[in-house]
């Protein structure tokens, strides 16, 4: 204080020993980099995997089940759907499946060509959980030369 009850203008300066620690570089160089993996990184899905031959399993008679085709696509659409070698779609599976358990168990062997997506075969087995009655469902894979 000064003389006259004034306050001083001069500011002391704070000891910077006790532990204050400046960290606003840090923060800009975390940023920084950040930035830089972002702009430099590709953003890539998983890749489709190549699924090896089966080494054991059980030998299927087909002759006894019904056949389910499922085909890749060539246009915009996921794939294609073959039952007995007629086309159906998703909603006429289910109906014609629907109505073949009414008769009792069925059996399904379930023939997905190599190409097709994941998600669309995880789509028609989701059709087929969805039908009323019991369906047993083997898969194979379908070489088209």
């Amino acid at each position: 204080m000064l003389a006259g009850g004034k306050r001083s203008l001069i500011r002391r300066r704070r000891n910077t020993a006790d532990g204050d620690l400046d960290i606003t570089p840090m923060i800009d160089v975390t940023f920084l980099l950040l930035i830089f993996f972002m702009v430099t990184s590709t953003m890539k899905g998983t890749p489709d995997k190549d699924i090896p031959a089966a080494v054991s399993g059980e030998n299927a008679n087909a002759t006894e089940m019904i056949d389910l085709s499922i085909l890749r696509a060539n246009g915009p659409e996921e794939g294609t759907v073959l039952l007995e070698d007629r086309v159906v779609s998703l909603d006429e599976l289910q109906a014609e499946l629907t109505e073949r358990a009414r008769g009792g168990p069925l059996k399904l062997m379930i023939y997905a060509e190599r190409g097709v997506k994941n998600g669309f075969v995880g789509d028609v087995e989701s059709v087929i959980g969805d039908v009323d009655g019991t369906i047993e469902y083997k898969f194979a894979v379908l070489q088209l030369r």
